[in-house]
């Protein structure tokens, strides 16, 4: 693999939701600037080895933020 190629695939948030149902994604960092939002962690699904993964979200309109105690 050469540096600074991609190797992996782009989808859509929700296809991501539909066919990673059954996995957890652990978040080691984001970050926020303009609309968007990223996440960069581990991506885990039973019985298999982690994998590197990155998320970019666009935000369109406002934002709100709800913090619970």
């Amino acid at each position: 693999m050469g540096e600074g190629r991609f190797y992996g695939k782009a989808i859509e948030l929700q296809q991501f939701m539909d066919e990673y149902a059954g996995s957890e994604f652990e978040i080691i960092k984001e970050g926020y600037f303009g609309n968007t939002t990223t996440y960069t962690g581990w991506l885990w699904e039973d019985g298999k080895q982690p994998v590197s993964a990155i998320m970019y979200i666009w935000n369109r309109g406002d934002m709100v933020y709800r913090v619970e105690k």
